[in-house]
């Protein structure tokens, strides 16, 4: 079957946007521009907001189903793409998420990596023990923990390894190695220029016959609209609005299908979720912003792969 084919015949599960979704606090969107534009500029992004609780890298970090869960679905889905037990992950993008490596290992991976931009995951192996702890009390096995002084002996342990950088950071993987590749809400804060290289070196690093699964938000993060589709890239793709943690690539749901096919995966669209309306935002893009007009209704996507 051609890709059009696969589609026709598995149409995307349609969601519509629950009311308030990604909205964030209360506060109209330019005022949350200005707040994160300020702070940026005063050298208050990155490590040093974090530290200020000024900056979250992975919501419900903590939360026993955020832990539990999605590994789970990962395990299970994967299984069912590949015929029998994935043994190998990848997760782009997880931030503090991290945490999960003793679940993983319990849930059967024998060999996981996490890929960052930067270095957000709890230091402390305390964390590790506490989401070894959650998989122990739902049934699992976990590696053992206790004693291990630092956190490079736990992921050691749990045969995980953090690498952190852009998509060069991948060449530490080994080629046709992964089983089944993950991000949650990741990959629109990907910089074009670097979305292409990523997504060959994701190529590179999937086992054949190998998947993905990836949700990818496609709202401005500022208030969960089409607000950020009214600037130019002169700005947009500054080192300001990097730095203030508000920057998304913009791309709409067919252009990261186009980007998965031209990286030489298979694609299918498995759940849309989409506005009843088009939300708050410019009646017209900025000229420098093409998009399909249809994805202007789209605030998110999950998207599956094959290798």
């Amino acid at each position: 079957m051609t890709e059009a084919e696969v589609e026709a015949a598995a149409p995307p599960r349609e969601i519509a946007v629950p009311p308030g979704y990604a909205r964030g606090a209360p506060l109209p969107w330019w005022g949350k521009l200005g707040v994160k534009l300020g702070l940026a500029a005063l050298g208050v992004h990155g490590a040093r907001a974090r530290r200020l609780g000024l900056a979250e890298p992975s919501f419900g970090h903590d939360d026993p189903g955020r832990l539990l869960d999605p590994p789970r679905h990962w395990r299970d889905w994967a299984a069912a793409q590949l015929g029998r037990p994935a043994r190998t992950l990848l997760e782009v993008g997880p931030g503090r998420m991290v945490v999960r490596a003793p679940v993983l290992a319990a849930l059967g991976f024998t060999r996981s990596w996490f890929v960052d931009p930067a270095d957000t995951a709890p230091a402390s192996p305390a964390s590790y023990r506490a989401a070894a702890a959650l998989a122990r009390a739902a049934g699992l096995a976990p590696p053992d923990l206790e004693g291990l002084p630092d956190r490079a002996a736990v992921l050691a342990a749990c045969r995980a390894t953090l690498l952190t950088g852009g998509p060069a950071a991948l060449r530490a993987v080994p080629s046709g190695s992964v089983d089944i590749v993950v991000s949650e809400a990741v990959l629109e804060h990907v910089r074009r220029a670097d979305l292409a290289p990523l997504l060959a070196e994701l190529r590179r690093v999937t086992a054949p016959g190998g998947c993905g699964l990836h949700f990818i938000d496609l709202h401005d993060h500022l208030g969960g609209a089409l607000q950020h589709l009214r600037f130019g890239p002169g700005f947009w793709e500054g080192k300001l609005a990097a730095r203030a943690g508000i920057y998304v690539n913009r791309l709409g749901l067919s252009a990261h299908v186009a980007a998965f096919r031209a990286a030489g995966f298979g694609v299918t669209v498995r759940e849309v979720l989409r506005w009843p309306a088009r939300p708050a935002g410019p009646r017209r893009a900025h000229p420098a912003n093409p998009r399909v007009p249809a994805d202007d209704d789209i605030c998110a996507a999950l998207i599956e792969l094959r290798g």
